[in-house]
Protein backbone atom coordinates (compact mmCIF):
# COMPACT_ATOMS: atom_id res chain seq x y z
CA UNK A 1 0.00 0.00 0.00
CA UNK A 2 1.01 3.25 -0.65
CA UNK A 3 0.47 5.92 1.65
CA UNK A 4 0.93 9.62 2.81
CA UNK A 5 0.74 10.05 6.77
CA UNK A 6 0.58 13.34 8.39
CA UNK A 7 1.39 13.66 12.10
CA UNK A 8 -1.22 16.37 13.34
CA UNK A 9 -0.27 18.63 16.58
CA UNK A 10 -2.79 19.92 19.03
CA UNK A 11 -3.45 23.27 17.30
CA UNK A 12 -5.34 22.44 14.34
CA UNK A 13 -3.77 22.71 11.33
CA UNK A 14 -0.28 22.38 12.70
CA UNK A 15 1.60 19.25 10.68
CA UNK A 16 4.36 18.21 13.05
CA UNK A 17 5.57 16.18 9.84
CA UNK A 18 4.79 13.48 7.76
CA UNK A 19 6.12 10.30 5.87
CA UNK A 20 5.38 8.49 2.73
CA UNK A 21 5.59 5.00 2.95
CA UNK A 22 5.82 2.73 -0.47
CA UNK A 23 7.03 -0.74 -0.67
CA UNK A 24 6.14 -1.36 3.06
CA UNK A 25 8.80 0.86 4.14
CA UNK A 26 9.50 4.60 4.44
CA UNK A 27 10.56 6.16 0.94
CA UNK A 28 10.52 9.97 2.20
CA UNK A 29 9.88 11.83 5.43
CA UNK A 30 9.31 15.89 5.72
CA UNK A 31 9.17 17.97 9.07
CA UNK A 32 6.69 21.34 7.50
CA UNK A 33 3.61 20.83 5.81
CA UNK A 34 5.13 23.09 3.07
CA UNK A 35 6.99 20.60 1.66
CA UNK A 36 4.47 17.98 1.22
CA UNK A 37 4.93 15.97 -1.75
CA UNK A 38 1.74 15.79 -4.26
CA UNK A 39 -0.26 12.55 -3.51
CA UNK A 40 -0.41 10.14 -6.30
CA UNK A 41 -3.28 8.81 -7.88
CA UNK A 42 -2.60 5.55 -5.69
CA UNK A 43 -1.82 6.58 -2.63
CA UNK A 44 -4.21 7.32 0.51
CA UNK A 45 -3.24 9.99 2.90
CA UNK A 46 -3.68 9.79 6.85
CA UNK A 47 -4.27 12.36 9.21
CA UNK A 48 -3.28 10.94 12.64
CA UNK A 49 -4.45 13.16 15.62
CA UNK A 50 -2.61 12.77 18.73
CA UNK A 51 -4.75 11.16 20.40
CA UNK A 52 -5.52 13.43 23.35
CA UNK A 53 -8.23 14.57 22.00
CA UNK A 54 -10.15 11.19 20.96
CA UNK A 55 -11.78 9.13 23.52
CA UNK A 56 -11.22 5.30 22.79
CA UNK A 57 -12.99 2.70 24.65
CA UNK A 58 -14.06 -1.24 23.50
CA UNK A 59 -17.31 -1.78 24.52
CA UNK A 60 -19.54 -5.45 24.12
CA UNK A 61 -22.30 -4.91 21.07
CA UNK A 62 -24.09 -7.66 20.28
CA UNK A 63 -24.82 -8.33 16.60
CA UNK A 64 -26.61 -5.05 15.36
CA UNK A 65 -26.77 -3.59 12.16
CA UNK A 66 -24.74 -0.49 11.77
CA UNK A 67 -27.40 2.22 12.42
CA UNK A 68 -28.21 0.10 15.69
CA UNK A 69 -24.50 -0.47 16.76
CA UNK A 70 -23.81 3.52 16.61
CA UNK A 71 -27.26 3.83 18.75
CA UNK A 72 -26.01 1.85 21.21
CA UNK A 73 -22.75 3.14 21.28
CA UNK A 74 -23.71 6.58 21.65
CA UNK A 75 -25.43 5.64 25.04
CA UNK A 76 -22.29 3.65 26.18
CA UNK A 77 -20.50 6.80 25.48
CA UNK A 78 -22.85 9.17 26.79
CA UNK A 79 -23.07 7.30 30.49
CA UNK A 80 -19.60 8.16 30.98
CA UNK A 81 -19.11 11.91 29.06
CA UNK A 82 -18.63 14.76 30.93
CA UNK A 83 -20.25 16.89 27.76
CA UNK A 84 -23.19 16.31 25.79
CA UNK A 85 -22.99 13.24 24.05
CA UNK A 86 -24.97 15.03 20.83
CA UNK A 87 -21.22 17.28 20.62
CA UNK A 88 -19.73 14.45 20.03
CA UNK A 89 -18.84 11.83 16.71
CA UNK A 90 -18.75 8.74 17.05
CA UNK A 91 -17.26 6.19 14.91
CA UNK A 92 -17.20 2.67 15.58
CA UNK A 93 -14.77 -0.23 14.30
CA UNK A 94 -14.13 -3.90 13.83
CA UNK A 95 -14.82 -6.76 16.39
CA UNK A 96 -11.98 -7.50 18.25
CA UNK A 97 -11.89 -10.20 20.94
CA UNK A 98 -15.81 -9.79 21.23
CA UNK A 99 -15.78 -6.17 21.56
CA UNK A 100 -16.09 -2.98 19.31
CA UNK A 101 -13.49 0.06 19.30
CA UNK A 102 -15.83 3.12 19.46
CA UNK A 103 -14.20 6.41 19.20
CA UNK A 104 -15.69 9.99 20.56
CA UNK A 105 -14.18 13.02 19.36
CA UNK A 106 -15.83 16.59 19.37
CA UNK A 107 -17.34 17.59 16.14
CA UNK A 108 -16.07 20.83 16.07
CA UNK A 109 -12.67 19.46 16.67
CA UNK A 110 -12.98 16.92 13.70
CA UNK A 111 -14.90 19.82 11.36
CA UNK A 112 -12.12 22.18 11.85
CA UNK A 113 -9.46 19.68 11.23
CA UNK A 114 -11.65 19.04 7.22
CA UNK A 115 -11.83 22.47 6.95
CA UNK A 116 -8.30 22.75 7.19
CA UNK A 117 -7.68 20.39 4.94
CA UNK A 118 -10.06 21.76 2.36
CA UNK A 119 -8.45 25.16 2.34
CA UNK A 120 -4.86 23.56 2.04
CA UNK A 121 -6.03 21.56 -0.76
CA UNK A 122 -4.98 18.62 0.89
CA UNK A 123 -7.65 15.35 0.44
CA UNK A 124 -7.51 13.93 3.84
CA UNK A 125 -8.85 10.02 3.08
CA UNK A 126 -8.24 8.58 6.52
CA UNK A 127 -8.24 10.11 9.82
CA UNK A 128 -7.31 7.95 12.39
CA UNK A 129 -5.75 8.43 16.35
CA UNK A 130 -2.19 7.84 16.52
CA UNK A 131 -1.81 5.43 19.03
CA UNK A 132 -4.00 3.07 16.69
CA UNK A 133 -0.85 2.92 14.16
CA UNK A 134 1.20 1.19 17.03
CA UNK A 135 1.47 -2.24 15.98
CA UNK A 136 -0.29 -4.62 18.31
CA UNK A 137 -1.42 -8.18 18.32
CA UNK A 138 -1.09 -10.65 21.49
CA UNK A 139 0.92 -9.91 24.53
CA UNK A 140 1.30 -7.07 26.92
CA UNK A 141 0.64 -3.29 25.94
CA UNK A 142 2.86 -1.50 23.47
CA UNK A 143 3.99 2.16 24.75
CA UNK A 144 5.65 4.87 22.31
CA UNK A 145 7.24 7.96 23.93
CA UNK A 146 7.07 10.77 21.94
CA UNK A 147 8.36 14.37 23.47
CA UNK A 148 5.36 15.53 25.45
CA UNK A 149 3.04 12.27 24.51
CA UNK A 150 2.92 8.62 25.68
CA UNK A 151 1.06 6.47 23.29
CA UNK A 152 -0.07 3.32 24.34
CA UNK A 153 -2.16 0.43 22.01
CA UNK A 154 -3.16 -2.80 24.33
CA UNK A 155 -5.82 -5.36 23.87
CA UNK A 156 -8.26 -2.99 25.34
CA UNK A 157 -5.98 0.13 25.34
CA UNK A 158 -5.79 3.26 23.12
CA UNK A 159 -4.88 6.22 24.38
CA UNK A 160 -2.14 9.18 24.59
CA UNK A 161 -1.19 10.91 27.67
CA UNK A 162 1.00 12.93 29.35
CA UNK A 163 4.54 11.07 30.10
CA UNK A 164 4.01 11.37 33.93
CA UNK A 165 0.32 10.12 34.29
CA UNK A 166 1.27 7.20 31.73
CA UNK A 167 3.19 5.74 34.46
CA UNK A 168 0.51 6.31 36.95
CA UNK A 169 -2.37 5.08 34.43
CA UNK A 170 -0.15 1.90 33.37
CA UNK A 171 1.19 0.94 36.97
CA UNK A 172 0.79 -2.85 37.74
CA UNK A 173 0.62 -3.54 34.26
CA UNK A 174 3.29 -5.08 31.91
CA UNK A 175 3.96 -2.79 28.60
CA UNK A 176 6.43 -3.17 25.70
CA UNK A 177 8.08 0.13 25.21
CA UNK A 178 9.04 0.53 21.43
CA UNK A 179 11.04 3.10 19.83
CA UNK A 180 10.50 5.46 16.18
CA UNK A 181 12.49 2.55 14.20
CA UNK A 182 10.07 0.03 15.52
CA UNK A 183 7.20 1.91 15.01
CA UNK A 184 8.23 3.13 11.26
CA UNK A 185 9.17 -0.39 10.69
CA UNK A 186 5.73 -1.54 11.87
CA UNK A 187 3.67 0.43 10.12
CA UNK A 188 3.10 -1.20 7.01
CA UNK A 189 1.18 -4.06 9.15
CA UNK A 190 -0.32 -1.39 11.35
CA UNK A 191 -2.03 0.37 8.60
CA UNK A 192 -2.98 -3.26 6.91
CA UNK A 193 -5.05 -3.95 10.10
CA UNK A 194 -6.10 -0.87 10.95
CA UNK A 195 -9.16 -0.68 13.57
CA UNK A 196 -11.07 2.39 13.35
CA UNK A 197 -11.53 5.31 10.63
CA UNK A 198 -12.98 8.67 12.44
CA UNK A 199 -14.26 9.44 8.62
CA UNK A 200 -17.54 7.79 9.18
CA UNK A 201 -21.21 9.04 8.83
CA UNK A 202 -21.01 13.09 7.50
CA UNK A 203 -17.71 12.35 7.49
CA UNK A 204 -16.80 9.79 5.10
CA UNK A 205 -14.92 11.04 2.00
CA UNK A 206 -17.10 11.71 -0.76
CA UNK A 207 -15.23 11.67 -4.19
CA UNK A 208 -16.07 15.42 -5.98
CA UNK A 209 -16.47 14.75 -9.98
CA UNK A 210 -13.97 17.05 -11.81
CA UNK A 211 -14.14 18.05 -14.52
CA UNK A 212 -10.50 17.88 -16.61
CA UNK A 213 -9.38 20.41 -19.10
CA UNK A 214 -9.68 18.11 -22.46
CA UNK A 215 -13.57 18.05 -21.53
CA UNK A 216 -14.69 20.66 -23.34
CA UNK A 217 -12.90 19.18 -26.76
CA UNK A 218 -13.85 15.55 -25.97
CA UNK A 219 -17.69 17.10 -25.70
CA UNK A 220 -17.07 19.20 -28.92
CA UNK A 221 -15.55 16.52 -30.89
CA UNK A 222 -18.88 14.22 -29.53
CA UNK A 223 -21.11 16.92 -30.64
CA UNK A 224 -20.11 17.33 -34.49
CA UNK A 225 -19.62 13.40 -34.49
CA UNK A 226 -23.61 13.19 -33.77
CA UNK A 227 -24.27 15.59 -35.76
CA UNK A 228 -22.20 14.35 -38.80
CA UNK A 229 -23.98 10.49 -37.81
CA UNK A 230 -27.22 12.99 -37.78
CA UNK A 231 -26.63 13.89 -41.63
CA UNK A 232 -25.61 10.43 -42.92
CA UNK A 233 -28.71 8.50 -41.29
CA UNK A 234 -31.03 9.63 -43.70
CA UNK A 235 -28.44 9.95 -46.21
CA UNK A 236 -27.61 5.89 -45.82
CA UNK A 237 -31.09 5.76 -45.77
CA UNK A 238 -31.52 7.67 -49.30
CA UNK A 239 -28.97 5.28 -50.88
CA UNK A 240 -30.20 2.16 -49.69
CA UNK A 241 -33.95 2.66 -51.43
CA UNK A 242 -32.04 3.53 -54.30
CA UNK A 243 -30.19 0.72 -54.04
CA UNK A 244 -33.43 -1.36 -53.97
CA UNK A 245 -35.28 0.17 -56.29
CA UNK A 246 -32.59 -0.17 -58.80
CA UNK A 247 -32.15 -4.28 -58.11
CA UNK A 248 -36.34 -4.03 -58.35
CA UNK A 249 -35.66 -2.57 -61.90
CA UNK A 250 -32.84 -5.20 -62.71
CA UNK A 251 -35.45 -7.88 -61.26
CA UNK A 252 -38.47 -6.74 -63.18
CA UNK A 253 -36.11 -6.59 -66.27
CA UNK A 254 -35.39 -10.09 -65.79
CA UNK A 255 -38.31 -11.47 -65.65
CA UNK A 256 -39.95 -9.63 -68.77
CA UNK A 257 -36.92 -11.22 -70.38
CA UNK A 258 -37.76 -14.51 -69.34
CA UNK A 259 -41.46 -13.96 -69.63
CA UNK A 260 -41.03 -12.16 -73.18
CA UNK A 261 -38.39 -14.26 -75.16
CA UNK A 262 -36.48 -11.38 -75.42
CA UNK A 263 -32.43 -11.12 -75.59
CA UNK A 264 -32.32 -8.83 -73.20
CA UNK A 265 -34.03 -6.92 -70.72
CA UNK A 266 -35.95 -4.20 -71.86
CA UNK A 267 -35.39 -0.60 -70.69
CA UNK A 268 -39.10 -0.13 -69.20
CA UNK A 269 -40.19 -3.88 -68.31
CA UNK A 270 -43.38 -2.71 -67.08
CA UNK A 271 -44.95 -1.02 -70.24
CA UNK A 272 -43.62 -4.12 -72.28
CA UNK A 273 -45.59 -6.53 -70.14
CA UNK A 274 -48.52 -4.08 -70.09
CA UNK A 275 -48.22 -3.83 -73.95
CA UNK A 276 -47.83 -7.59 -73.93
CA UNK A 277 -50.96 -8.34 -71.98
CA UNK A 278 -53.25 -5.70 -74.15
CA UNK A 279 -52.13 -7.90 -77.11
CA UNK A 280 -53.05 -11.17 -74.88
CA UNK A 281 -56.70 -9.90 -73.42
CA UNK A 282 -57.69 -8.62 -77.59
CA UNK A 283 -59.40 -5.80 -78.62
CA UNK A 284 -62.97 -4.53 -76.94
CA UNK A 285 -62.97 -5.01 -73.23
CA UNK A 286 -61.02 -7.80 -72.86
CA UNK A 287 -61.36 -11.64 -71.25
CA UNK A 288 -60.84 -10.41 -67.44
CA UNK A 289 -63.96 -7.81 -67.59
CA UNK A 290 -66.60 -9.62 -69.60
CA UNK A 291 -65.66 -12.57 -67.71
CA UNK A 292 -66.18 -11.11 -64.63
CA UNK A 293 -70.08 -9.61 -65.89
CA UNK A 294 -70.71 -13.06 -67.32
CA UNK A 295 -70.08 -14.69 -64.06
CA UNK A 296 -71.74 -12.11 -61.81
CA UNK A 297 -74.93 -12.42 -64.24
CA UNK A 298 -75.10 -16.50 -63.98
CA UNK A 299 -74.78 -16.12 -60.45
CA UNK A 300 -77.54 -13.88 -60.19
CA UNK A 301 -79.93 -15.77 -62.14
CA UNK A 302 -81.99 -18.60 -61.10
CA UNK A 303 -81.90 -22.25 -63.19
CA UNK A 304 -78.88 -21.10 -65.54
CA UNK A 305 -75.68 -22.99 -65.64
CA UNK A 306 -72.39 -22.11 -66.98
CA UNK A 307 -71.00 -25.03 -69.24
CA UNK A 308 -68.53 -23.47 -71.10
CA UNK A 309 -66.54 -20.56 -71.85
CA UNK A 310 -64.35 -18.99 -74.68
CA UNK A 311 -62.34 -16.19 -75.97
CA UNK A 312 -60.94 -14.98 -79.26
CA UNK A 313 -58.64 -12.63 -80.34
CA UNK A 314 -61.17 -10.60 -81.74
CA UNK A 315 -62.46 -9.72 -78.56
CA UNK A 316 -65.48 -11.82 -78.03
CA UNK A 317 -66.07 -13.35 -75.17
CA UNK A 318 -68.40 -16.83 -76.19
CA UNK A 319 -70.29 -18.95 -73.64
CA UNK A 320 -72.61 -21.90 -73.59
CA UNK A 321 -75.34 -21.83 -70.54
CA UNK A 322 -77.91 -24.06 -69.70
CA UNK A 323 -81.49 -22.87 -69.14
CA UNK A 324 -84.00 -24.45 -67.55
CA UNK A 325 -86.87 -21.96 -69.91
CA UNK A 326 -86.80 -19.24 -72.57
CA UNK A 327 -87.63 -16.89 -69.46
CA UNK A 328 -84.56 -17.52 -67.28
CA UNK A 329 -82.46 -17.59 -70.61
CA UNK A 330 -84.06 -13.69 -71.40
CA UNK A 331 -83.21 -12.78 -68.29
CA UNK A 332 -79.26 -13.56 -67.96
CA UNK A 333 -79.17 -11.94 -70.98
CA UNK A 334 -80.28 -8.45 -69.76
CA UNK A 335 -78.34 -9.12 -67.01
CA UNK A 336 -75.26 -8.91 -69.28
CA UNK A 337 -76.77 -6.12 -71.48
CA UNK A 338 -77.57 -3.52 -68.66
CA UNK A 339 -73.39 -3.33 -69.04
CA UNK A 340 -73.54 -1.20 -71.59
CA UNK A 341 -72.40 -4.75 -74.08
CA UNK A 342 -73.97 -6.54 -77.24
CA UNK A 343 -75.12 -10.05 -76.32
CA UNK A 344 -76.06 -12.54 -79.21
CA UNK A 345 -77.83 -15.65 -78.51
CA UNK A 346 -77.96 -19.21 -80.82
CA UNK A 347 -79.61 -22.59 -79.56
CA UNK A 348 -77.63 -25.09 -79.49
CA UNK A 349 -80.38 -27.66 -78.65
CA UNK A 350 -81.79 -29.51 -75.79
CA UNK A 351 -82.04 -26.32 -73.44
CA UNK A 352 -78.47 -25.14 -74.39
CA UNK A 353 -77.97 -21.78 -75.33
CA UNK A 354 -74.33 -20.48 -77.24
CA UNK A 355 -73.95 -16.82 -76.59
CA UNK A 356 -71.54 -14.65 -77.51
CA UNK A 357 -70.52 -10.99 -75.64
CA UNK A 358 -68.61 -8.18 -77.02
CA UNK A 359 -68.37 -3.86 -76.54
CA UNK A 360 -70.75 -2.78 -79.40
Amino acid sequence: MRALLLFAEDEVGVIEGWLRLADDRVIARGSRIDGLPQPGEDERVFLLLLGSEVAMRWIDLPPLTEPQALTAARIAIGETSLGPVGALHIAIGRVHGGQRLVAAIATARIAAWVEWAADAGVEIDHIVPLPLLIAYGEGPARMWARPGRTLVHGHALAFAIEPDLAEVMLTGQDVEPMDDARFEAELPSALAALPLDLRQGVWRRRRAWRIDSGWRGRMIRYAVAAAILLVLIPVARLARISWDSHQMRQEAGNVARATLGLGQAPEDPRAVLQRRLERLQGPGMGFVDGAAILFGAVRQTPNVELADVGFDDSGVLSARVRTASAADLAELVRRIGSGGLTVEAGGAGQGTTDIRIYRP
